[in-house]
């Protein structure tokens, strides 16, 4: 199976075999060149592992119709109302499925991950963005238009002092508990960092900015989860991408939210978990999806 994980700066192609990604490569996205080159660039990628494929699965940072069709990626533009599918099968030969990252991700957690012993449960993505989703009872449900999972647009502020998010509306979750959004508020509290690590670091020192800005991505978190929570009562919440390794900071402010928020107080009670997948998660996803 091959599965392409198409980022904002990367993409990631690989081959999986029996629950292994065996082989991979990694290559510039070159976003700025337009759509038309960004699939060239996949198409190249896809052949150097394999001339001929049978079917690819490509996970893409942006939502997506049940028929390719991309509704938008904020950080890889140009993508509007392309047939990402359809144009990407035309160059490959082959069976093309294209999905969400973060529906991507909880397909790799359904199949090897602690999908295996939670049958319902949310996947949410933590990183520039956060994403999010849905399995239920072993399935994975995209909804109808395949916006299912979006935890990251939960409203938490829509006025005018919201903070501003990149799907273009003021006060989504995302706004506060994306990169961006740990970022400002780590500035505002006087520290200084252009990324993550830094002020994770800080915050294992007890540095009391740090601290404060890891609290609340857990507060804001904690809205988007019990939204839910509150809405399908789920057996696990996972969380993957590059700020979850610092999820041990995040998650008391998470779960002080979520108990605050929810309906019930057994929905609060919910098993908040890492997935282990890794850096894995999008191409193992993306691989699976030639099976569906």
């Amino acid at each position: 199976m091959i599965g392409v994980d198409l980022g904002g700066t990367r993409i990631k192609a690989g081959v999986v075999q029996d629950g292994a990604l065996v082989n991979s490569i990694t290559v510039d996205t070159e976003a700025e060149m337009g759509p038309a080159h960004v699939l060239d660039v996949i198409a190249e990628t896809v052949a150097r592992l394999e001339k001929n494929p049978s079917a690819v699965g490509l996970a893409i940072p942006g939502g997506v119709n049940p028929e390719g069709i991309c509704w938008r990626m904020p950080n890889v533009p140009g993508f509007e109302g392309f047939n990402v599918s359809a144009e990407l099968k035309a160059r490959l030969g082959c069976r093309v499925v294209v999905e969400n990252d973060a529906t991507t991700a909880a397909l790799a957690e359904l199949k090897l991950g602690h999908g295996r012993t939670h049958s319902s449960f949310a996947m949410v993505t933590l990183g520039t963005g956060i994403g999010g989703g849905i399995v239920i009872d072993g399935q994975l449900r995209r909804g109808r238009h395949g916006f299912a999972g979006e935890i990251g647009h939960t409203p938490i502020n829509r006025s005018d002092t919201g903070w501003p998010c990149a799907c273009g509306l003021h006060g989504c979750v995302e706004s506060y508990a994306g990169t961006r959004g740990l970022l400002r508020k780590y500035a505002e509290l006087g520290g200084k960092a252009d990324e993550i690590r830094p002020i994770s670091e800080a915050a294992r020192q007890g540095n009391v900015a740090a601290v404060a800005t890891f609290a609340a991505m857990g507060e804001a978190l904690g809205i988007g989860v019990s939204a839910i929570q509150n809405t399908l009562d789920l057996d696990a919440i996972i969380f993957t991408g590059g700020i979850s390794p610092s999820f041990d900071l995040v998650e008391p402010a998470l779960r002080a939210s979520l108990k605050r928020y929810v309906f019930g107080p057994p929905l609060a009670e919910v098993p908040l978990l890492v997935s282990e997948l890794g850096e894995r998660t999008g191409l193992l996803g993306a691989a699976y999806l030639t099976t569906l």
